[in-house]
């Protein structure tokens, strides 16, 4: 048994285990052998990798794509030390910036730990397994446009909004249904134009809700931090509000379905005040959770607001 397991959020994610599906079609190995494709979130990416290596059959393999190392990983290195010695051959790919020190940990601990921030993660898997495939090339070129947010294809944000509207447990059917197509190179399948429509007035509705509860936050010696929350994932409700307030500082996006924050800025290293809450991510954006946000759905908590101010304020 194979098990990979990826970012559910977000091209990047998806695209990966798409090149690694493509790898694997060509292997002898996964021809004799059951994949399992698994999405995690930062929030229960721990609780996942603890089922996957309790099973009482260990996989022959465990593959982690586009998911970075945060503070509360701590325990995984456990986990890790005795799947390896009972068999399971781990491999993590990663674009996230991630401490030197744990770094060499898992360099020493598992079997492959490949990290570079200045390639997303499907690059990154790409250029590991399949560097000439025309198929893995274009799933690469459009996960980098949509992680380092250069916009050159409109096809990889739909690619985009699709894996978003299709957030949570009960749609990792249709979260298949993109890596399998995308492994195919069918980029212009009937079923993504379906997605689209269905999602559109979601999407217009949702991003209309983030902006009528914008919460701007005004600090002195900073400025303006916009807060915001829909069923919507937090990169994508940062960029909504980004457009009607683009002399803000920071923007922090809330998804209500799952609770977890996203803050992007460009005046703020994210990934450090990201790490205030057992989060992470990258130097403009980074994600995190808090455990009390909302007094009633619609009311962000004054403790919520209290803890934001001041670990912006101390890591400005």
């Amino acid at each position: 048994m194979i098990v990979l397991i990826t970012h559910e959020h977000d091209l990047d994610g998806l695209g990966s285990q798409a090149i690694i599906k493509r790898h694997l079609g060509l292997s002898s190995e996964a021809h004799q052998t059951e994949i399992i494709y698994a999405f995690a979130t930062y929030v229960d990416f721990v609780e996942k990798i603890r089922g996957i290596l309790n099973l009482d059959k260990i996989p022959s393999q465990l593959i982690i794509s586009d998911i970075g190392f945060n503070d509360s990983f701590e325990e995984l290195f456990t986990y890790f030390e005795t799947a390896t010695k009972r068999g399971c051959k781990i491999s993590w790919f990663d674009h996230h910036i991630v401490d030197d020190l744990v770094k060499e940990r898992l360099r020493n601990l598992i079997h492959t730990y490949v990290n570079d921030p200045e390639r997303c993660a499907a690059e990154i898997i790409k250029d590991y397994f399949l560097p000439n495939d025309i198929i893995s090339n274009t799933i690469a070129k459009f996960a980098r446009d949509t992680d380092f947010r250069t916009l050159l294809f409109e096809v990889a944000s739909d690619f985009q909004s699709i894996i978003s509207f299709n957030r949570g447990t009960h749609n990792d059917h249709n979260k298949h249904r993109v890596v399998e197509l995308l492994s195919q190179g069918d980029f212009e399948n009937e079923w993504f134009n379906s997605q689209l429509e269905s999602l559109k007035q979601w999407l217009e509705e949702e991003s209309l809700f983030a902006l009528q509860h914008a919460t701007i936050i005004s600090l002195e010696s900073f400025g303006d931090v916009i807060i915001s929350w829909a069923k919507l994932g937090g990169g994508k409700i940062t960029k909504v509000v980004r457009q009607k307030f683009p002399h803000a500082k920071a923007f922090i996006g809330i998804d209500s379905r799952h609770n977890e924050i996203i803050i992007h800025s460009d005046f703020l290293n994210c990934r450090e005040f990201a790490k205030e809450f057992e989060g992470g991510g990258h130097k403009e954006r980074a994600g995190f959770k808090h455990s009390h946000i909302f007094d009633n759905p619609n009311v962000l908590t004054q403790s919520f607001l209290d803890e934001i101010k001041k670990k912006i304020l101390k890591h400005i």
